[in-house]
């Protein structure tokens, strides 16, 4: 897919333009649309078309959408939806406004302005906080998920244009 061509995913998924790939997905700004006009920006995470054909990868893939649908905090990305449309699976996840902490520290180490205490203590809390929350989710039968996140870094916390803090990528 051309990244500059938006395509549609479905009926109610037109992808906008490609803003990262992965290991084994690739990631669109999306616009979803339903009927009445109603419309919402999120990001599609869509498997690789090469993964598509290993059952493995796709299991791995479902069991993450799976997990994501669990989490449900204020420092954890929100997922809307998962599925398969026309043999491409994908997540609907969460459009986050603002920039990852990876690119953010990037900007203020070349400005030569690092975060203060305050910022990295205050973003530190809000990760432990979302963390604390994953460690301690239970499935719908009330057994411990024991959900570790595998990369947890600066790349993978998000901060929003109004200050709020995410983790993304479980």
């Amino acid at each position: 897919m051309a990244t500059d061509q938006p395509q549609q995913l479905g009926d109610k998924y037109l992808l906008l333009d490609r803003i990262g790939t992965g290991g084994m997905a690739e990631v669109y700004r999306c616009k979803m649309t339903r009927t009445m006009g109603f419309e919402k920006l999120i990001v599609i995470k869509k498997l690789l078309p090469q993964f598509v054909g290993d059952k493995e990868v796709v299991s791995q893939f479902i069991a993450e959408a799976r997990l994501a649908a669990l989490l449900q905090h204020e420092n954890i990305a929100y997922v809307y939806d998962f599925g398969e449309i026309d043999g491409n699976y994908f997540i609907a996840m969460e459009y986050l406004f603002g920039k990852d902490l990876q690119s953010i520290m990037q900007r203020a180490g070349e400005m030569a302005r690092p975060l203060s205490v305050g910022q990295a203590l205050f973003i530190a809390s809000k990760i432990c906080e979302g963390m604390e929350y994953a460690h301690a989710l239970k499935d719908l039968q009330q057994r411990p998920l024991h959900i570790i996140h595998r990369d947890l870094s600066p790349h993978n916390i998000f901060i929003t244009y109004d200050g709020k803090v995410k983790i993304i990528d479980f």
